[in-house]
């Protein structure tokens, strides 16, 4: 069996904050003892942006701008050209979570579709002629430490058919409802509440659709794409009129992060409730939200 190496992060959660150490161990695990010419460790930080493929055309000339940004890098020697002894070996490594650049903060970690923000570490020991080189990644997690609190924006909403396109019997509908707030704290549930006053239409579901609207760009142009990230049934079948239905929502770690509006990027995010009636119609009504960490 061939030599295996691991990266190990002294903090198990691997979140870390922007101007913290970031400590850690390379384990390497061998049955003979290994030559190496170098170990080395490089960490860092990118936002990586693409288009989606009806964005390419409309927009040719801006694809070729939409180099990622980089928002961290680090990179040591660890050890220089020796030899490993047979077993284990451990090479302890630390750096510190500091923006590169024109990056005034380290953005939070944050897998999207068409934007992903990600910090990881890399090990490589490279192996004489011949010899398959070693390598190891692991991706480690940032979070805000401070920011603007989520001030409390209750919203009260009414959803009815709009008028031009609507049937008779789908005039004789109406749902009234409270969001408990647009601005969130994303590590508290998303909250609310929505009652069914009347519909004539037999209700086959009301669902609560979180969205993720990223926006990618430069001045030659802007591409924004809006796609689901969760979908919830807070309503099964054809539910109780003047029924209190509560609302209520975690927002996911990593496809979720605070709002993020930069000259090259947006991340920002809606809620939708979808109303879907028996026969195929649906009615959707959206709702922006903003995301806090605190």
């Amino acid at each position: 069996k061939m030599a295996t190496v691991e990266i190990r992060l002294k903090r198990p959660t691997k979140v870390y904050h922007e101007g913290e150490t970031v400590c850690g161990l390379i384990e390497v695990e061998s049955k003979t003892a290994i030559a190496h010419q170098s170990i080395s460790l490089v960490a860092e930080g990118i936002a990586a942006l693409t288009l989606s493929a009806k964005s390419v055309g409309r927009l040719e000339s801006m694809y070729n701008n939409m180099k990622p940004v980089p928002l961290f890098n680090y990179s040591t020697e660890l050890a220089r050209q020796g030899k490993l002894a047979a077993g284990k070996t451990t090479v302890p490594f630390e750096f510190v979570l500091k923006p590169r650049g024109s990056i005034k903060s380290l953005l939070e970690t944050y897998h999207g579709v068409f934007i992903s923000v990600q910090y990881n570490i890399k090990c490589l020991i490279k192996r004489p002629l011949l010899n398959k080189d070693l390598s190891k990644e692991v991706e480690f997690l940032i979070e805000y430490k401070s920011g603007d609190k989520a001030s409390h924006k209750p919203l009260n909403f009414t959803i009815c058919p709009k008028n031009e396109n609507s049937k008779t019997d789908m005039q004789r509908f109406s749902v009234r409802g409270r969001l408990d707030s647009c601005v969130c704290c994303i590590t508290k549930p998303f909250m609310g509440e929505l009652i069914v006053e009347r519909s004539e239409n037999p209700i086959r579901s009301i669902e609560l659709q979180l969205m993720r609207v990223e926006t990618v760009g430069s001045a030659e142009g802007f591409a924004k794409e809006a796609t689901e990230i969760q979908n919830i049934e807070i309503g099964c079948g054809d539910v109780c009129r003047g029924l209190a239905i509560p609302i209520y929502m975690v927002f996911p770690r990593m496809f979720s992060c605070p709002t993020v509006d930069t000259p090259n990027f947006k991340i920002e995010f809606e809620v939708n409730i979808v109303i879907a009636f028996e026969g195929g119609r649906t009615i959707v009504e959206q709702f922006p939200i903003k995301l806090t960490r605190f």
